[in-house]
């Protein structure tokens, strides 16, 4: 079996479609169904039930994909750890963040860091905190900046930013007359929350800060990720809240204010193995760089 008939079979189970597949991977659809049909043969067992109107998985295709992707992944991770000890030449860290340190975290950081060791690399990696965890666990990053909480006993985490939830309106709401806003002026208003598979701490801070205020939503629109959320307020769906970096990519037609009350605050860590011996020179300044630099507090 060749990897390529494993991407192959992902592709077709994706698309459920050969003739789109076909086109996605530059092949011809007579091949991509003869390499289809070899993996069946080779493997023993049906993977797609064909028709004329349409394509389905089996339910061992079902298992088979499941199996097939984390494999593939697998490979990628290997290609890129081979591919890093490889490059003997020039150091590099990789770091994984989440939107709040990139605005509030490198622009500081990363220049006085190139200036001390400017024969490092940085590859910067945009993963979710859960993700990040994962990651650092396999040894595919070597620091994360990350929401807690930290799961793993095997980290060590320490803040390296706190900074208050603001509330984000369309331009022209009736709150944007305000220079503060209270728990009870959101009452019966719609909100946007982020999913809490992507930000578990941005989601329970809202549902946290309405919950103690008695504050009822008069609808909760779902949101991916903080960008989603700023653009959902921009399409006048409701309000949302969220950690003061998101200032800094607000459209023309959203504004911000800050909150009275009891304020939600936002803590952002710098998590790294616990084994801190075995990290380099390099990323021991890093670490050092982001505690001495990191933007401070903004408070309401």
């Amino acid at each position: 079996m060749e990897l390529r008939h494993l991407r192959y079979f992902v592709a077709v189970a994706q698309e459920l479609n050969f003739s789109r597949t076909a086109g996605r991977l530059y092949t011809s659809q007579p091949s991509l169904s003869e390499q289809i049909r070899n993996l069946e043969l080779e493997i023993g067992f049906p993977l797609l039930i064909r028709t004329r109107r349409k394509v389905e998985l089996t339910s061992a295709g079902v298992v088979f994909l499941e199996e097939a992707q984390q494999i593939l992944k697998e490979v990628e991770v290997a290609m890129t750890r081979a591919a890093k000890a490889a490059s003997q030449a020039r150091e590099s860290i990789t770091l994984g963040f989440v939107p709040a340190a990139e605005v509030r975290i490198f622009p500081s950081v990363l220049p006085v860091f190139r200036a001390s060791y400017p024969e490092v690399d940085i590859d910067l990696c945009s993963l979710t905190s859960e993700e990040q965890e994962v990651a650092l666990s396999r040894g595919e990053i070597e620091l994360g900046s990350m929401r807690g909480p930290v799961r793993a006993a095997n980290f060590r985490s320490e803040v390296v930013l706190v900074e208050p939830f603001w509330i984000y309106l369309p331009l022209g709401h009736p709150l944007a007359l305000v220079d503060c806003v209270s728990p009870a002026d959101l009452d019966s208003l719609p909100a946007i929350n982020i999913d809490p598979g992507y930000g578990r701490s941005i989601h329970d801070a809202l549902a946290h800060y309405l919950s103690h205020h008695g504050v009822t939503v008069g609808h909760i629109y779902p949101s991916s990720n903080p960008l989603m959320s700023i653009n959902l307020v921009a399409a006048g769906l409701g309000y949302t809240l969220l950690p003061a970096y998101a200032e800094n990519f607000m459209p023309r037609d959203v504004i911000s204010r800050p909150l009275s009350g009891d304020l939600p605050m936002s803590e952002l860590l710098m998590v790294s193995p616990s084994d801190a011996s075995a990290s380099a020179p390099s990323t021991h300044h890093l670490l050092k760089l982001i505690r001495e630099l990191g933007s401070p507090a903004v408070v309401c």
